[in-house]
């Protein structure tokens, strides 16, 4: 596997399970990942099926409903969104208890984007990213599985439009700035991170803005493209974060 070198992201068109196989025991600080959740998949990690219909609207997942039109009637600010014009394999997906193994013997701590859809130890250390979002076709919040022994958290910030101005070239891409929350809260000066679903790119401009090492992976060559290029393009633009340490950002920012 050859990497492109971006900043101090090191990226990889690669399977996740190909590239944790090449690192030892504990090698990356921290684990910060957003895995397919396989809403739609026959069968899920857990032992269950969301692939239902049991009288809560649960047969189908928001991405299938959005492809079919359901979610909008042709016309109005639905339209034309990147869910409903993209393919939806990711939500056909279940990471195997094989991906799980590997997160966990590579990485020191971890991060699980989606960790209510995983059977994973219990933790009083969840994340609530509350999205602000307009609509209720959409989830109102996401969660996030922590190994960390702290209190829960809660970052709120809009997954679509008011300060949020990111465009969209992924379906499940998440902002900049709820990476750059989740590093400052969670990562220590001289961290490295690792990330085995690149998507969109958003944690890795994260880290180059905030000064962390990362390696990430992404195995969809068109999801794999684009990222690097708007990580190549967000690294060219200077930033006060770039020249300061992270425990000086966090003085400032927290």
């Amino acid at each position: 596997m050859t990497p492109i070198i971006i900043g101090n992201a090191t990226l990889f068109h690669a399977d996740c399970m190909d590239l944790m196989h090449q690192y030892p025991d504990g090698h990356f600080d921290l684990a910060i990942v957003d895995p397919p959740y396989g809403i739609n998949a026959p069968s899920m990690s857990m032992g269950q099926n969301l692939n239902r219909n049991d009288g809560f609207s649960r047969g189908e997942s928001t991405a299938v409903k959005a492809k079919k039109g359901r979610l909008n009637s042709g016309s109005g600010k639905l339209k034309n969104r990147l869910l409903n014009t993209s393919d939806i394999d990711w939500d056909d997906e279940v990471p195997p208890p094989e991906y799980f193994a590997e997160l966990f013997r590579v990485s020191k701590n971890q991060i699980i984007f989606g960790g209510n859809y995983f059977d994973l130890p219990p933790t009083r250390c969840v994340v609530c990213w509350d999205k602000c979002q307009p609509w209720e076709n959409f989830s109102q919040w996401e969660m996030a599985w922590t190994s960390f022994d702290r209190p829960a958290a809660l970052f709120s910030y809009s997954n679509t439009g008011g300060a949020n101005s990111e465009t969209k070239i992924h379906p499940t891409q998440k902002p900049i700035k709820l990476y750059e929350w989740v590093l400052m809260k969670f990562a220590k000066d001289g961290d490295l991170i690792l990330d085995t679903h690149l998507g969109s790119g958003s944690i890795a401009v994260a880290a180059n803005n905030l000064g962390f090492e990362i390696v990430a992976s992404e195995l969809k060559q068109s999801y794999f493209e684009n990222a690097v290029k708007r990580i190549d393009s967000a690294s060219k633009q200077t930033s006060f974060l770039v020249s300061h340490p992270i425990s000086q950002i966090q003085e400032v920012l927290l």
